[in-house]
């Protein structure tokens, strides 16, 4: 199927809106995986996990004020995790339409 030239104008003025309000609609569509940015919210939920571990322990075995920091730590890092599953879900059902 064939597109006059103005039908191809207003696609590319509908495609340039799309990338202006939306980018990262238009990777999802694309097929452009956002990987940098999925990487470093990995690492940074990690990073977060690791450290309240590390108090944790260190609360447990060295001193108790720790402790406090710690549970808050991990706390933060479940709800990053579980933040970052309802946020791959949502993909999902987006991608699936």
């Amino acid at each position: 199927m064939d597109l006059t030239p103005y039908e191809r104008r207003q696609l590319r003025k509908i495609r340039r809106w799309f990338e202006h309000t939306d980018p990262g609609l238009v990777a999802l569509l694309s097929g452009r995986p956002a990987a940098r940015r999925a990487v470093r919210r990995r690492c940074a939920r990690l990073v977060v996990d690791l450290l309240g571990a590390v108090c944790l322990v260190a609360g447990v075995v060295v001193a108790l004020p720790l402790l406090l920091p710690g549970f808050l730590l991990l706390m933060a890092g479940a709800c990053l995790h579980t933040a970052a599953c309802r946020h791959d879900e949502l993909l999902r059902r987006v991608a699936g339409r």
